[in-house]
């Protein structure tokens, strides 16, 4: 049964597809449906057919692309074009337009108008250029402030406010008989009116007078009431409750004074202009007052009497200030000479005269011998590197009891005037040597800094050139310092250095490229002749250079063209120079501590500062002939210097103080027992110094030892109690390095293996161009360059067809616009021609009346 349901159900659905309706139009295509028109069709013949191309370009369609890119373009450039230079919508581009009626301020408004000025002027800036009057038109509340003044009519309190012109009434009466039925006379007419007027006057004067006396009344009960009204308000303040915490901080607050204006910063251009015109005054001043001119016109100014009336009574001599001012009246005196003064204090004021010049000598030697200290406390300041003025720096000196005429001259102590102000640039090196030598030590400094401001590059150009100049001296000029120094004058060669250290550090700024170049020439030079003998130390003054790049340059760089060459070259010196006499201990350990300061930052390793450091403890243990340490050249093993620093075991310097290396150490040959102690003392200091630059360091444990196996064997009864400390703390700290243990070295850990990957084979698809072999980043370009290159011509040549179809939009425009323009002249025609034809028919009218 259930196979014969289905098989019925089967049947029923057959049949129901086979039956053919009977409507001839259920099987017809829609005429909305898209049909391809095969004329449409085109189709792009090759003429070689190549095995593996795909040819996407076989066949196409032409006139539908064509339609569908004038439809694109008629929607896009064509709505463009038809709403060119059309304004479809008013937009509101005031300032503050979002702002509503309340948020509109006065600011607002001026910017709105300045604004339109601005667009006024710009849009004729041509026409309105020489006009010179003033055509705006301002409006308030929609009218013209001349028509606002035009119709004003602005009356005050004790005017009338009735209009006194003749009524309609009186007029209609006096001119034209009135409306009523009898006649009134013109004389009544007008004596009503005169009565009618002074009524009316009466009636508002005695309103006034009301006025006024209610209002006296009013101020009467007003000052009646006061003490009351002020009596409440005093209760009422009694009453409030006292300030808390925060309304007095609110109070004080609103009190306090606020901030002044600061002057406005200048520029480094201006502020060298500004030094060098105050330096330019000063030795104007100078001048003047080494020639003292100008003194003789000031005393006679000053003594010459002030105008005095012939019927002066002298009412004010005696008023109060007075009593110091001389009167320089003169009188006859009773022998009848002339030349009394009146108040005959004319022998006082010239011994006050003597006492005062007396006063101002012993001054000047004061301010002569505070020069020194006062040009040193300004170098000192210098070197903050913040370039302030000398007037900044110093402080005025007390003020001296002088009378007010002397005190406008009197010129701070810190000043030197015997130094000039503005010093112009020596030419040569002669010039500038003989300018230093007529000056102390102390004032030196001070003519640097006066030369580099006189001769600044932002005052000139030339300047630039002088700066370098000046560099080249100063550094020729140490150079002759410390060539030739002596024990008598190394330690003020190194005073003037030091004072000479910001000024150098000055010309260094001014043109860093120049001045380096100049100093590394001269290291350069110095190296020259260490090479040729490189088992002597270097000369005093290329050490003095050392120490000038370690304050000059960053010595922390991983490489600087000024501070490299010369950390070679000081590795140099420690590490091959011979080390026999006091001086080249002294300068060793002077390298060592340039060399220190250097590493101070980047902590680098230095092998020549430990090694030199250990053949010092080396040679103050005392040895015998026979008994050899292990040493590192330059240091020998044994022989007499193998123990050139070692005391005698009778020896009495237990009792020396501690000391450092004095600067006579560097230009001494002879090696006593207190230089000894000294060096020894210095060396444990650089050790620990130098131990505790290389604590991070991996290998430092291999570097302290060796300095453990010296110390233990260093003999401390011959030394004193500092001695002593100093070895206890380098022994400590080497100790403490030599403990640490090396982290065992564990090999990198491995990354996991990769599984190995197989490439896919890419096969070559042959194609009939031929294109040279390139690799794979050259052949990539190369596609990338085809494709900009197809693009830029698909670009051009819709560029082209977008610019003829607007061609065409143009051609159309002017068409339309020609064909209405002769349509308007054909009715023109048309109508002048039919008025022309009625205008003959007139004429042809008029004729025939005349005959």
């Amino acid at each position: 049964m259930v196979a014969k349901g289905k098989k019925a159900s089967a049947d029923a659905v057959y049949a129901k597809k086979t039956i053919k309706s009977s409507n001839p139009f259920d099987n017809s295509t829609a005429q909305s449906s898209k049909r391809g028109n095969p004329f449409d069709v085109h189709v792009n013949k090759e003429k070689f057919k190549i095995l593996g191309r795909i040819c996407k370009h076989d066949r196409g369609m032409p006139g539908v692309s064509r339609a569908k890119a004038l439809q694109k373009r008629a929607q896009t450039l064509g709505q463009q074009f038809a709403v060119k230079h059309k304004t479809n919508r008013f937009k509101d581009n005031r300032i503050g337009k979002h702002l509503s009626g309340d948020q509109l301020t006065e600011s607002v408004m001026n910017a709105r108008y300045l604004a339109e000025k601005m667009s006024q002027v710009r849009s004729n800036q041509k026409a309105e250029k020489f006009n010179l009057n003033d055509d705006e038109l301002l409006t308030h509340r929609g009218q013209t402030l001349e028509e606002i003044e035009q119709y004003r009519d602005e009356r005050s309190d004790d005017e009338e406010l009735d209009d006194e012109a003749l009524d309609a009434d009186f007029t209609a009466a006096a001119h034209f008989g009135g409306e009523g039925d009898s006649a009134q006379d013109r004389q009544a007419a007008i004596d009503e009116m005169i009565v009618e007027q002074k009524r009316r006057k009466n009636e508002i004067a005695k309103e006034k007078d009301e006025v006024y006396d209610l209002t006296e009344k009013l101020d009467a009960n007003y000052k009646l009431l006061l003490p009351l009204v002020a009596k409440a308000t005093k209760d009422e303040q009694d009453a409030k409750p006292p300030p808390d915490a925060y309304d007095k901080l609110l109070k004080e607050m609103i009190f306090e004074p606020r901030g002044s204006v600061a002057d406005k910063l200048i520029n480094p251009d201006e502020l060298a202009k500004q030094e060098a015109a105050r330096l330019e005054k000063l030795e104007n001043e100078r001048l003047r007052r080494m020639r003292a001119d100008g003194e003789e016109d000031e005393e006679a100014s000053i003594a010459k009497p002030k105008h005095r009336s012939a019927d002066d009574l002298d009412d004010g001599y005696f008023l109060a200030g007075e009593d110091d001012e001389g009167d320089d009246t003169l009188a006859y005196d009773l022998d009848g000479n002339l030349g009394t003064h009146l108040n005959g204090k004319k022998e006082l004021k010239a011994e006050g005269n003597e006492n005062e010049d007396d006063e101002e000598e012993g001054e000047e030697e004061e301010d002569e011998d505070s020069d020194e200290e006062s040009d040193s406390e300004v170098d000192n300041l210098s070197d903050l590197k913040e370039s302030e003025s000398e007037s900044e720096q110093e402080e005025a000196p007390k003020a001296s009891k002088k009378k007010a005429k002397k005190s406008e001259n009197t010129i701070p102590a810190s000043l030197d005037t015997s130094i000039p102000f503005t010093i112009k640039m020596p030419k040569t090196y002669e010039d500038f040597t003989e300018l230093l030598s007529k000056h102390a030590t102390a004032q030196k400094a001070t003519i640097i800094e006066r030369i580099i401001k006189c001769n600044h590059p932002k005052l000139e150009g030339v300047n630039r050139e002088n700066v370098v100049k000046l560099y080249s001296f100063l550094l020729q000029y140490l150079k002759d310092l410390f060539e030739d120094a002596n024990e008598q004058d190394i330690r003020e060669h190194f005073q003037l250095l030091s004072k000479l250290m910001p000024h150098l550090y000055e010309l260094t700024q001014l043109n860093p490229e120049r001045m380096s170049n100049t100093l590394l020439e001269v290291i350069k030079e110095k190296y020259g002749e260490f090479r040729k003998n490189h088992k002597m130390y270097a000369s005093l003054e290329t050490l003095v250079y050392f120490k000038l790049v370690a304050n000059l340059y960053s010595t922390s760089d991983f490489r600087h063209p000024v501070v490299t060459p010369c950390f070679i070259f000081m590795q140099h010196v420690l590490s091959r120079s011979r080390v026999r006499t006091r001086q080249e201990i002294s300068m060793g350990l002077f390298l060592v501590t340039v060399v220190l300061e250097f590493v101070s930052q980047s902590k680098r390793l230095v092998p020549a500062v430990f090694n030199f450091l250990q053949g010092i403890v080396h040679m103050s243990i005392p040895k015998r002939d026979v008994e050899q340490l292990e040493i590192t050249p330059p240091f020998e093993r044994d022989g007499p210097l193998s123990k050139l620093l070692a005391l005698p075991a009778n020896s009495e310097c237990t009792k020396l103080e501690s000391q450092q290396l004095q600067p006579a150490d560097l230009v001494t040959q002879t090696i006593t027992p207190d230089f000894k102690v000294r060096a020894l003392d210095t060396s444990l200091l650089l050790i620990k110094e130098a131990l505790q630059l290389v604590e991070e360091h991996a290998g430092a444990c291999y570097l302290a030892q060796p300095f453990l196996r010296l110390l233990s064997r260093l003999p401390l009864e011959s030394y004193p109690e500092h001695v002593h400390l100093h070895h206890k703390e380098a022994t400590e700290l080497a100790e403490k390095l030599a403990a640490q243990k090396m982290k065992p070295l564990a090999p990198a850990a491995k990354k996991p293996k990769a599984l190995r990957l197989l490439e896919p084979r890419f096969e070559a698809v042959y194609d009939d161009k031929r294109r040279p072999k390139m690799s794979k980043a050259k052949e990539e370009r190369a596609k990338l360059l085809h494709k900009i290159k197809r693009e830029k011509k698909g670009a051009i040549r819709e560029i082209r067809r977008d610019t003829a179809f607007v061609q065409e939009l143009k051609l159309k425009q002017t068409l339309q616009s020609d064909k209405e323009r002769h349509e308007k002249v054909k009715r023109i025609y048309q109508e002048a021609s039919v008025q022309q034809g009625e205008l003959n028919e007139l004429a042809r009218a008029k004729k025939k009346k005349k005959f």
